[in-house]
């Protein structure tokens, strides 16, 4: 008997506890204006209870926090949702009662989700689409890993799941009167063994900035595999494109080419990614060259002065007969250079700025070696008469005017000729007509003939 009082005094005891609550929570009851609608709900609490209540405590969203102190509360449910809201109460005797309500909150917006597709092999890339009816504009929270954090606010985003599992999406999404639903959708990843290989890739040894890199692909497997691409990761590599292999049969081999761009110097390490599997890859950076703008600028002057003194010489031997002619296209290509050196300087790309500087430089040191050893041209008689057309023409019209003069005055000198040939035998014609008829007279009288003979004299020396 001694033995069975504990235990009736304990039974006793649990029976006079579990009275007093059940009587404490028939001491109040939380009265609600309505006890469901669609988000976003107000809803006015008040507390019907026969004891004294001296504070309150209320939790509406069960997130156990105290939302209100207030006898007479009003909340708003923005959520869809099943909620329990509690209030906790100090009576005057300072007895705690606890009571519920029960709330049921619609959604006053649609939302449906889908993944497109829902179900693939690793990697799997899946599109995601949502339509939402309610008040817009709206937000949309993205979580495709569980981890509660939002990975894409697009409205219809995209993602690739590399690793194989199950996956629960979920889409939260805010209208503009703050009512919000969240909706999940399944994607499913199984694994796939391709049995590809990376044997060999190149160059090892980069720059910053952008680069190809070559990676030659096997398949080791014995299926064909489709549309293969890269993808190369790692600190100091930003991804950019990566060519296709649209099949690959078993057996065969294949490059595929990447293009990188490289932000960092020294040695990286990374990895690249080929379908279900990943190779490690390390790149040697070049350490970049520094340039002084202003050495550069000082460099371009002095090469100008050169090259304009240097096509100088080239036009004053030119002007002397000197064979100069071929320089005159390295004169062009010297201040192309320059041109071009100019230009990159002042947008910043001192690198291509450099070579042309080099480039320019070796040439005016031609140019220099050029026209210093240039020769005259040896002067040929044709070459004499090419170079004296002009003047060999103006003699030879000069001449040809003398002898036009030449020929006119011959040709009045033969008439006046021919005249005085007939004048002179005219003369003689009349002297032998003369002495002929004298001869005749003579027979008939000597005297007379004298007397004549004398006039005659007289008048030959008249």
């Amino acid at each position: 008997m001694k033995k069975l009082v504990p235990g009736l005094l304990l039974y006793a005891g649990l029976v006079v506890i579990m009275a007093f609550f059940a009587a404490a929570s028939d001491d109040a009851f939380i009265l609600a204006d309505k006890v469901s609608g669609a988000s976003p709900l107000l809803v006015h609490f008040t507390v019907n209870s026969t004891a004294a209540i001296q504070s309150y405590s209320w939790d509406f969203d069960e997130d156990g926090n105290e939302d209100s102190t207030d006898a007479a509360p009003q909340f708003i449910f923005g959520d869809e949702g099943n909620y329990d809201v509690q209030l906790k109460a100090m009576t005057t005797d300072n007895r705690t009662i606890t009571v519920t309500k029960a709330m049921v909150v619609a959604s006053s917006m649609m939302v449906s989700v889908t993944a497109t597709p829902a179900t693939g092999i690793a990697p799997l890339v899946v599109q995601f689409t949502s339509v939402a009816t309610g008040k817009d504009p709206w937000a949309f929270a993205w979580d495709f890993n569980g981890d509660g954090t939002a990975d894409s606010t697009a409205q219809n985003p995209s993602t690739t799941f590399d690793a194989p599992g199950q996956y629960n999406v979920s889409v939260m999404v805010t209208d503009a009167t703050g009512t919000r639903v969240v909706k999940t959708v399944p994607v499913v990843v199984a694994l796939f063994e391709s049995h590809i290989n990376v044997s060999s890739y190149f160059p090892e040894n980069v720059a910053k900035g952008e680069n190809q890199i070559t990676f030659i692909v096997n398949n080791n497997g014995d299926k064909i595999l489709k549309d293969i691409n890269a993808k190369i990761i790692g600190r100091g590599i930003q991804h950019l494109s990566s060519t296709l292999i649209a099949s690959l049969k078993p057996g065969d081999q294949d490059s595929l080419t990447v293009k990188m761009n490289v932000l960092e110097a020294g040695k990286l390490e990374g990895a690249i990614k080929v379908l279900d599997s990943s190779f490690p890859v390390t790149f040697t950076v070049a350490q970049e060259v520094e340039y002084n703008k202003e050495e550069l600028e000082t460099r371009l002057t002095v090469l100008k002065q050169r090259l304009d003194e240097q096509d100088s010489i080239y036009y004053d031997k030119k002007s002397q007969g000197y064979l100069v002619s071929e320089v005159f296209e390295s004169i062009k290509a010297a201040k192309k250079q320059l041109q071009d050196g100019q230009q990159q300087l002042l947008t910043g790309k001192f690198a291509e700025a450099t070579v042309n500087l080099d480039l320019a430089s070796s040439a005016v040191d031609d140019l220099t070696t050029d026209l210093n050893g240039a020769k005259k041209q040896e002067v040929t008689f044709m070459m004499w008469m090419k170079e004296n057309a002009v003047a060999i023409t103006a003699v030879i019209a000069a001449i040809g005017a003398l002898s036009g003069i030449l020929v006119k005055v011959g040709g009045h000198a033969k008439k006046a000729g021919a005249q005085a040939v007939k004048l002179t035998e005219s003369v003689k014609n009349k002297i032998t007509a003369k002495k002929n008829g004298e001869k005749k007279e003579e027979h008939h009288s000597e005297p007379v003939a004298d007397e004549e003979k004398k006039e005659e004299s007289g008048d030959l020396k008249g």
